[in-house]
């Protein structure tokens, strides 16, 4: 059964859905698609700081996860690998832990335990404010060679889909 057109011109003519369409819009415009240069920085576990101003040139993955997220966990070997194959092509792999709990010990123990050679970075959830919004771990974003935050994909990401979205993003 469907509305009458009545009907829905009635409620697109309420302020509920004005307040719905504002929402929209500025999900839209809090997009973690950026246009202008990125700029972010860090300590890793073992002190060494990276910014991704450094990193021009490159095409950077940005995988946000914890310790205790299960699809985190299960995507932290494909992305070890990853990152170890493609270190020659240009792409650099960082994760930034959301491990409130973890001491910077503990953490770097579990990422000896589990082989990542990658850069690793315990942060604190407010200071990923700079990606926008963040709806949940893993969530994995791309920046391109110039520093622009071209992607970003919620879920535990395959290698296959990694460089997809680099395909998609050149």
């Amino acid at each position: 059964m469907r509305p009458s057109p009545r009907f829905t011109i009635a409620i697109m003519n309420t302020s509920v859905w004005r307040h719905v369409l504002s929402g929209l819009l500025l999900l839209m415009l809090a997009s973690p698609v950026f246009s202008a240069p990125f700029e972010f920085s860090a300590q890793d576990v073992n002190g060494k700081t990276h910014t991704l101003s450094n990193e021009r040139g490159n095409w950077v993955v940005i995988n946000i996860w914890a310790t205790w997220c299960p699809p985190c966990r299960k995507e932290l070997p494909e992305l070890a690998a990853f990152a170890k194959e493609h270190a020659k092509d240009h792409i650099k792999v960082w994760g930034l832990s959301v491990d409130m709990a973890a001491s910077p010990d503990e953490l770097s123990m579990f990422v000896q335990e589990h082989q990542i050679d990658y850069p690793i970075f315990k942060m604190n959830p407010q200071k990923l404010s700079v990606f926008g919004n963040i709806p949940g771990i893993p969530t994995t974003f791309l920046i391109n060679p110039q520093g622009e935050l071209v992607a970003r994909h919620v879920g535990a990401i395959t290698a296959q889909q990694l460089m997809q979205m680099i395909k998609n993003n050149s």
